[in-house]
């Protein structure tokens, strides 16, 4: 959801954009490449992270939640947000996680707002033709090409 909200909103490049992220990124690839004008930062440590929130100054700074930054800084999380609640005095942040885990709890306490989308029920599959060879045996082939 988090993709397709950016790839359908292009015109978010007149703003300044921050994308930030940690060690790893399920995001950036998935990302559509006519997306030029973001300015991509890695936070590799907990203190990386608050100096490029520190040193940020964009119109929207979205940051994509690394749960691996914390691990050995677990008390680090009260600053993080308070780093987070400060960047979003100058720019709208945006906090975005795959799922709930501790850590993004803790830093989401000074949050004005918290947004939680989670994916609904899916249809259930339906199978092939291949998948299932009993619905090949009443099919029929039309040869208006042969």
């Amino acid at each position: 959801m988090f993709i397709q909200a950016l790839n359908r909103n292009l015109d978010l490049q007149r703003f300044k954009v921050l994308y930030v992220t940690g060690n790893t990124s399920a995001i950036l690839s998935r990302l559509d490449r006519r997306f030029e004008a973001l300015e991509i930062r890695r936070g590799f440590t907990v203190f990386q992270l608050m100096t490029i929130l520190e040193e940020a100054h964009h119109s929207l700074i979205l940051i994509e939640h690394d749960p691996l930054l914390y691990e050995d800084a677990r008390e680090m999380t009260e600053y993080v947000s308070h780093a987070l609640s400060d960047a979003a005095k100058e720019a709208a942040v945006l906090l975005y996680a795959q799922g709930i885990d501790p850590f993004f709890e803790d830093l989401v306490q000074n949050a004005v707002r918290v947004f939680y989308f989670e994916e609904g029920p899916r249809e259930t599959p339906r199978l092939a033709a291949k998948a299932h060879p009993r619905a090949r045996e009443n099919q029929r082939t039309l040869e208006a090409y042969s």
